[in-house]
């Protein structure tokens, strides 16, 4: 019988590249991407790596990280008013220190399994045993598999029947560009969307001069964009990571090859940016920014939604992942909602039982009517 043990890494240094490809093969959430997230000094996370070993040969890597996680993220109105009232007094209320299993970047959660360890029934047991007992040590009491797309719950589902509670995440969209030019991309709208979309596009570049600029690196410019990334992070209503200035700066340097910033200048000054990377035939619109005075007049959001959709048409990209949040214009424009799901579980019994009460109430569709519809 072979030797199965477990091993955590702090640091994705201590991974052969080639090990790290052997499990994962190649995917968006690369070997870069985390060396990138692991050089970017985020305070609000610490990253892992766990490591099982079939005798001596890597058979699983789960990236891993903790951070503070509060549980309301998705709530609104009346209940989210009541946990305010409640933090007066205790301001830690539904905040737990947790041990996630995925990445506060990636599209959806990855775990890289070699392909024969995948059908041992009991690989789940070994990845369980591993992040159970790490969480015990760095005193994390809650653990979550954090996004997973569908098509994982098929094994992932075996964390139900140890305690673990199932529950839809906030989904992402995704674009299929199955289309020979933006014409024909147009066409496939409604009519009333079209007509919309349009009509924005011509008033934007009527009303002043907008030029766009494709870079890979912007130390030139990292001022700009910090400030235009910090505005629309305080703008948005859903926070869970904040990135830093050595960020922007990291990913020039270890995903140059599949970066893209898409820089946008109204009257010759910085606007709005997108951040983008590049994998085969994706385009990950990963991080914006905006300067909402200038961008709300000159329609900024549905310049830079079709100057992605052209660039992707122009160079033969099949898909476009707009991401997670403001639902509504992503679907109105041709993007598909993909369910993602999470698995939750505290340690403490008391709190497990209220997870499983609480993920009745704080489901995504609870809250955004978008994806209600």
């Amino acid at each position: 019988m072979p030797k199965i043990t477990c091993k955590i890494y702090e640091n994705i240094n201590k991974i052969d590249k080639k090990d790290w490809e052997a499990v994962f093969g190649d995917i968006p959430e690369s070997y870069p991407f985390y060396k990138a997230l692991g050089n970017s000094e985020l305070a609000e996370f610490v990253f892992y790596y766990l490591t099982i070993y079939r005798d001596n040969e890597i058979v699983l890597i789960a990236p891993l990280f903790s951070a503070d996680f509060n549980l309301d993220i998705a709530a609104e109105g009346l209940f989210l008013r009541v946990v305010k009232l409640i933090r007066k007094a205790f301001p830690r209320f539904l905040v737990f220190k947790t041990l996630f299993c995925g990445s506060p970047f990636g599209e959806h959660g990855v775990l890289g399994v070699k392909e024969d360890f995948r059908l041992d029934p009991g690989f789940i047991r070994h990845l369980l045993t591993g992040i159970k007992d790490f969480a015990l040590k760095i005193n994390a009491p809650l653990v979550i598999f954090k996004d997973f797309l569908q098509e994982s719950t098929s094994f992932l589902d075996v964390l139900k029947h140890k305690g673990f509670t199932k529950v839809e995440s906030f989904p992402t969209v995704l674009v299929d560009l199955n289309f020979s030019s933006f014409e024909e991309y147009l066409k496939s709208l409604g009519s009333s969307t079209r007509k919309s979309l349009n009509k924005k596009l011509r008033q934007a570049y009527a009303r002043g001069n907008i030029e766009v600029k494709l870079v890979q690196e912007v130390s030139s410019q990292i001022d700009q964009i910090i400030k235009l990334y910090e505005s629309t992070y305080h703008n948005g209503s859903t926070k869970f990571e904040r990135l830093t200035r050595k960020f922007f700066l990291q990913v020039s340097d270890d995903l140059r090859e599949h970066t893209r910033f898409f820089l946008y200048y109204v009257d010759g000054s910085l606007a709005a940016f997108n951040l983008c990377f590049i994998y085969k035939d994706l385009l990950i619109d990963k991080f914006i920014g905006f300067n909402y005075d200038v961008s709300n007049r000159f329609n900024l959001y549905f310049v830079s939604w079709a100057y992605n959709i052209k660039w992707c048409i122009s160079n033969s990209l099949r898909y476009y992942h707009p991401g997670q949040t403001d639902y509504e214009p992503k679907i109105r424009l041709g993007g598909k909602i993909i369910p993602l799901y999470a698995y939750l579980r505290h340690r403490n019994v008391f709190f497990n039982s209220l997870l499983k009460l609480l993920a009745v109430v704080l489901k995504p569709d609870n809250f955004d009517e978008d994806i209600r519809k």
